[in-house]
């Protein structure tokens, strides 16, 4: 009855564990993403106001 015990604690704070560490890897990716938009969107800009400033 013990062995069972410890097994079924012990295999509970595992998946806790697993799921805390895939929930922070899945954040760390959107905040990734986010970053590679905001790039994404000040390089336009930039492109926008070179192609201004030339027509000019």
């Amino acid at each position: 009855m013990d062995f069972y015990f410890y097994l079924t604690i012990i295999i509970g704070f595992s998946l806790i564990y697993y799921g805390y560490v895939k929930k922070k890897d899945n954040e760390l990716k959107i905040k990734e993403l986010d970053l590679e938009e905001k790039k994404l969107e000040l390089e336009m800009k930039k492109l926008d106001h070179e192609k201004k400033t030339s027509i000019l």
